[in-house]
């Protein structure tokens, strides 16, 4: 059998999902973008005199997720008019609407009774040929296929795709072991001809690849940042285009994931191996983590809530980013910049290989920052 995809349906209108379904938009595809319905009003609905049965309440959690994806920056869209090739829904009024789609991506929390649950409801209105997919960090595919009988199995696997989606490369393909090979064949070729991506095969092992290898990574880095009394404003201005890494650097980059994203991939992770000391060591590190966990309970989730690492405030009409001070754990405004003597010696270096060296030659704190994110 081929496959052809000319529709798809992206179930989760937040951060990931939207622009996921932004990006397919952008390759030409016509998308169904459907969320949950909202269970009380809120103060704008009920100063409207509007009731939990408008249309426009209960589409108001998907719009936001897509206003939010039209409106982002990086651009979600190649042009604004391409988003006119997104239709909105629920999930309760417009799930029909995946009936006759060709590839259906699930975007959802990541709870895997939940997800579940959504698959056995997916499998109900879907075409025995629509290839169903799930963008989940970490969590077992074929434990989410579960269940589930040996066709829809066979047109199900693992599609994990990193935000922003239209401008990371990545794409992680992962099929479980009753994954036809002609629906991972296609998958491949479409995400690479069609959506640009670098496609990776991976093994359905506790959080594929790059989850397995960044939330290690990123636990260490997060421990032995504030372990060593650096600042945010200090670490963004060294690990970003300094070191040949985006301008997101660490912390804007994790801003841009979601704190409470980053927290369960890490949780996730150091849940399912149990056997590796080292990593778990490392994963549970309590600086860091004492950190991110406290963020989490006070709902500092990062850019979706305009307050992670960085706090969006407005000071004289003007928008500012404050960092958290990791000693207070409130958010300041950021002092001076800090001159480092490395810093200065690698900035005006052209190739990234030499810069690389001449930073991590020197003795100051930046030098020591690069030296322990790189070896």
């Amino acid at each position: 059998m081929s496959y052809l995809i000319k529709k798809a349906a992206v179930i989760g209108a937040g951060t990931m999902g939207a622009a996921i379904a932004a990006h397919l938009a952008n390759a030409g595809v016509l998308v169904t973008l459907l969320d949950i319905v909202p269970r009380e009003l809120d103060e704008k609905e009920k100063a409207k005199g509007l009731t939990l049965e408008d249309k426009v309440v209960r589409n108001r959690i998907v719009n936001w997720g897509f206003q939010s994806a039209v409106k982002s920056r990086p651009a979600s869209f190649f042009a604004k008019d391409i988003a006119n090739n997104i239709t909105l829904g629920n999930l309760e009024d417009d799930f029909d609407l995946l009936a006759d789609v060709d590839w259906i991506i699930e975007v959802i929390v990541e709870n895997l009774k939940i997800k579940q649950g959504l698959m056995e409801k997916i499998e109900a209105v879907c075409k025995e040929d629509a290839i169903v997919s799930t963008n989940t960090s970490g969590i077992p595919v074929s434990a989410i296929s579960e269940g589930r009988t040996d066709n829809f199995k066979a047109h199900f696997l693992g599609t994990h795709l990193f935000n922003p989606p239209r401008y990371l490369k990545l794409l992680e393909v992962i099929p479980t072991d009753k994954t036809s090979k002609e629906v991972v064949d296609y998958i491949k070729y479409f995400g690479e001809y069609r959506l640009g991506k670098g496609v990776v095969v991976c093994k359905d092992s506790p959080n594929f690849i790059a989850n397995r290898l960044g939330s290690v990574s990123g636990a260490f880095s997060l421990d032995y940042i504030v372990e060593n009394g650096y600042t945010i404003p200090e670490v963004d201005s060294i690990t970003g285009p300094l070191m040949g890494r985006p301008k997101t650097a660490t912390f804007r980059l994790l801003d841009l994931i979601g704190i409470d994203v980053s927290n369960h991939v890490r949780d996730n992770l150091a849940d399912l191996i149990s056997n590796d000391a080292l990593a778990l060591k490392v994963l549970k590190a309590e600086k860091g983590k004492n950190v991110t966990d406290v963020m989490v309970e006070k709902g500092w989730l990062g850019n979706k809530t305009k307050q992670g690492f960085y706090k969006q405030t407005k000071v004289d009409g003007k928008k500012h980013f404050w960092p958290l001070n990791f000693e207070t754990m409130e958010h300041e405004p950021a002092g001076g910049k800090q001159r480092f003597d490395s810093v200065g010696k690698a900035r005006d270096i052209e190739d990234k290989g030499e810069r690389l060296k001449v930073l991590m030659t020197g003795d100051d704190k930046a030098s020591e920052l690069a030296k322990a994110f790189t070896y």
